[in-house]
């Protein structure tokens, strides 16, 4: 039997497996074998001192707030993006994402959209981790 479609509400942290740390909040909204789709919330979050990385493609696209990508490599600049901006990271690309401005009291959204397999961090998970 197929499943019916499915509504989640990422604005009211609706996911099926939710993890909250010092660095935001992650709530699954699907995942398959072959991608995985998350909504991240940054709100009075600490920013991670490492960098994050994905072995494969990822797009960000914010739903709500400002987000500020900062890169490890100089050459590229700092991007704020704002609700509607996607960002396509290439795979290996090293960045630091946070709420912008930092003294907003207003959540940052944004939706991560990879496909799923060999992902990484600074030295670990995900998204999800």
């Amino acid at each position: 039997m197929r499943k019916p479609p499915r509504v989640v509400r990422a604005l009211r942290r609706e996911g099926r497996w939710l993890h909250r740390g010092p660095t935001g909040e992650v709530g699954t909204i699907h995942r398959q074998s072959s991608f995985e789709v998350v909504w991240v919330r940054k709100e009075r979050e600490a920013i991670d001192p490492r960098w994050f990385e994905m072995s494969v493609v990822d797009v960000l696209v914010v739903v709500q707030g400002r987000l500020r990508v900062d890169f490890e490599d100089q050459k590229w600049r700092s991007r704020v993006l704002g609700p509607g901006d996607a960002l396509v990271l290439p795979p290996g690309t090293k960045c630091r994402a946070y709420r912008w401005p930092r003294r907003s009291r207003r959540a940052t959204i944004f939706v991560a959209i990879y496909p799923k397999g060999r992902v990484g961090r600074a030295r670990g998970r995900g998204h999800s981790d």
